[in-house]
């Protein structure tokens, strides 16, 4: 359930940090970040003026990397967050881990590693060495465990507490603007003496709402901010206004009292006229202040004030205005009319007419009334409040098709919980819909289960797992989604989820396994990043021999499984569906005791030498024989198919399977071999074939040349 997002369609804040899983993990300022002890944060630009952070990793004394040859000792080392993934691009990953080493010659040295979006490993492990022009790749085959072992100690920790923080902020700022559009709801009111506390809460909500957007997939968030952003521009509008009418009322009032005055000095000079004055007797020339004057004067701090758009002409306002409550009362009546409606038609029309809100606020924007914006926003609330109670109400009476409809409500099924109740009632349709559409990381978020907290959804999965409460579909739909079967086992010493699933007793979510063994037990990288982890889980020191030993067969096990698909046979089409059918009647008779078959110590060391043979045999064959062998194993399994149908194998003793599948395999062996022999005796047969008759050419040849010389 991944989205592709470009670098346009996120805001992007100097001083904020983010790691995307599905989304971002977004801090405001680099102050908000709590990193693990030791390590730094850095803001920094790459050489394409790219903007990432750069979290410098703890110092590590005489920390040292060996192969044959070398020994390279650890320098700096930091782990670079970029703001998106590119798929496209797997050198391009979110994040990645970069160290620098310094050979025993002096010779300076750069490792990569790079990381998904579900913090699994990626195969593209780069080593470069410095050179006067750069950086060349180096083979470091040998030192690749080594080197995730490294990345992996060092990146863990970090990435785990980010995300951490990553949910909290997101859950904090969800609840701040929850909290605000509660108070709006409260306390919009549109008269002068609400005007400013509403415009307030309103510019407090656009900027949660901006912190929050580039933190989560939701459309909807991104129109409600627009809608809030026409809301407090109409309040500032509405203030504006109102100032310039105060201002305008108080010119008139100053003006009507300065001509009255003016009439009245003028009058009274007109009336009381006397003979000249002595200059003793002058009085002082009364002070003769125009109309003009008083206005310019009044009027000087208010030309400051923002223009106010409006309508060209007073008939075509008058136009716009009726238009607007014509589709005003429509979309009023059609609101009512919805709330009365069947659930399904509540479903497949809610969408439409919160639509509406949104579009009326756009098309009128510079026209509609603060009046009119409050009967919209209590419709588009109304909806909302609909959208909210019919979205659980269809979920668990599992109407999934309509419940995918309400897109703008898909964002609350990030709410805890959902995931609870879908894994409390073992309903994996439900989980299914929460993991598709609501934005979960599904391996990284919390979650308590009757009561017990857990770490992820894949845990619960584990450990609420009985005969009586199978959590095997649940577990196989959090696979299906790309949730990690690494983390950690706490009643198994931390190792890996995976591991404990996959050996001792057949676990029973090894069905879970099986459902999606294309990514699990049939995936290259699967069995690589398992494979990793365990080596890097030996290199601990608490380890008694028994342990050790256990899990080094283990890894020898998985690794003849990697081998074996890896082989360039089944990158042939005919070859997939062969595998495909084998899979198949694997599942379909033998079930679980595959798995414990191919742990047997004499099975894998077989296995090991047909693959070798296989590859031999197959790398002498023409495509057309391929595909005829493929031809007649796959009738072998058909036939087979046949022979075990009816049969109930789980009465059969484990070690009489175990023997009549090894005279199997070592038949096959011989088989492979006679026909590798067989196929090498005649190309001898060929090569010699062809060399006695190039002989017997040459000599012909020289026969016939001596002949010619004879004649002359």
């Amino acid at each position: 359930m991944f989205f592709n997002y470009n670098v346009d369609d996120f805001l992007f804040f100097k001083g904020s940090l983010w790691l995307k899983t599905h989304c971002l993990i977004f801090f405001k300022n680099e102050a908000t970040v709590q990193l693990p002890q030791g390590y730094t944060l850095v803001l920094d630009t790459n050489i394409a003026e790219q903007d990432y952070y750069r979290i410098e990793c703890p110092a590590q004394v005489h920390a040292i990397v060996k192969d044959k040859e070398n020994q390279y000792e650890l320098g700096k080392h930091h782990v670079s967050i970029y703001q998106n993934e590119f798929r496209n691009n797997p050198k391009l990953s979110q994040y990645h881990y970069t160290s620098e080493f310094t050979n025993q010659l002096g010779g300076r040295y750069r490792l990569h590693v790079y990381f998904n979006a579900f913090d699994n490993l990626l195969p593209n492990i780069t080593f470069e060495k410095e050179t006067n022009t750069g950086y060349e790749l180096v083979d470091c085959k040998d030192l690749k465990k080594q080197f995730t072992i490294l990345a992996l100690r060092n990146t863990e920790p970090l990435i785990k507490k980010l995300r951490q923080q990553h949910t909290d902020t997101i859950k904090a700022l969800e609840a701040r603007y929850n909290d605000c559009d509660e108070r709006l709801a409260k306390h919009f009111d549109p008269r002068k003496e609400g005007a400013a506390q509403t415009l307030q809460i309103t510019k407090e909500a656009c900027d949660i709402l901006r912190e929050l957007i580039p933190l989560v997939r939701s459309s909807n968030y991104p129109k409600i901010l627009r809608f809030h952003e026409i809301v407090a521009r109409s309040l500032r509008e509405r203030d504006c206004i109102q100032v310039a009418a105060d201002a305008s009322s108080q010119i008139k009032n100053l003006s009507n009292t300065l001509f009255d005055t003016h009439k009245g000095i003028s009058s009274r000079v007109k009336v009381a006229q006397k003979p000249s004055l002595s200059v003793e007797e002058k009085e002082d020339p009364a002070v003769d202040i125009t109309l003009s004057q008083s206005a310019t004067a009044a009027t000087a701090d208010v030309t400051a004030l923002p223009k106010i758009k409006t309508n060209t002409t007073k008939k075509s306002n008058t136009g716009v205005v009726h238009a607007l409550e014509l589709e005003l009362k429509k979309l009023s009546s059609q609101f009512a009319k919805l709330t009365a409606a069947p659930k399904e038609e509540q479903a497949m029309k809610i969408e439409q007419l919160l639509s509406k809100t949104y579009s009326i606020s756009l098309i009128y924007e510079h026209q509609i009334k603060l009046e009119d914006l409050q009967q919209l926003q209590k419709i588009r609330r109304g909806l909302h409040t609909l959208g909210a109670n019919l979205l659980p109400t269809l979920l668990f009476t599992k109407q999934f098709e309509l419940a995918s409809l309400l897109t703008s409500f898909h964002h609350l099924l990030r709410d805890e919980k959902y995931l609870s109740v879908a894994l409390q009632t073992r309903n994996s349709e439900l989980l299914d819909f929460i993991l598709e559409y609501g934005d979960v990381d599904a391996g990284n978020q919390p979650v308590t289960v009757r009561k017990t907290p857990y770490p992820s959804a894949v845990h619960a999965c584990f450990y609420e797992h009985s005969d009586s409460n199978s959590m095997t579909e649940c577990l196989s739909i959090l696979i299906k989604h790309g949730a990690s079967l690494f983390a950690p086992d706490n009643k198994n010493n931390d190792l890996p989820i995976a591991y404990s699933i996959l050996t001792g007793d057949t676990h029973p979510l090894f069905k879970a396994l099986l459902m999606n063994r294309y990514k699990t037990i049939d995936s290259v990288d699967f069995l690589k990043n398992l494979i990793i982890l365990l080596h890097a889980y030996l290199e601990r020191n608490d380890l008694d021999s028994a342990e050790l030993s256990s899990i080094e067969l283990e890894i020898k096990s998985f690794e003849v499984q990697l081998e074996a698909l890896q082989n360039p046979l089944w990158s042939e089409p005919s070859s997939r569906y062969l595998m495909k059918s084998a899979n198949h009647l694997e599942e379909k008779y033998f079930g679980s005791l595959i798995s414990r078959l191919k742990k047997e110590p004499e099975i894998i060391a077989i296995n090991q030498e047909l693959y070798k043979a296989t590859s031999a045999l197959t790398s002498k064959l023409t495509r057309t024989q391929l595909r005829q062998g493929s031809i007649i194993a796959n009738n072998e399994i058909g036939n087979m198919d046949k022979l075990l149908e009816g049969l109930d194998l789980s009465n059969l003793d484990f070690d009489f399977i175990k023997d009549a599948v090894l005279k199997k395999l070592n038949n096959n062996l011989r088989i492979i071999e006679k026909n590798r022999n067989s196929l090498m005796s005649r190309k001898r047969s060929l090569a010699t074939k062809f060399i006695v008759e190039k002989e017997v050419e040459n000599i012909e040849s020289i026969s016939k040349n001596k002949t010619l010389c004879y004649k002359r």
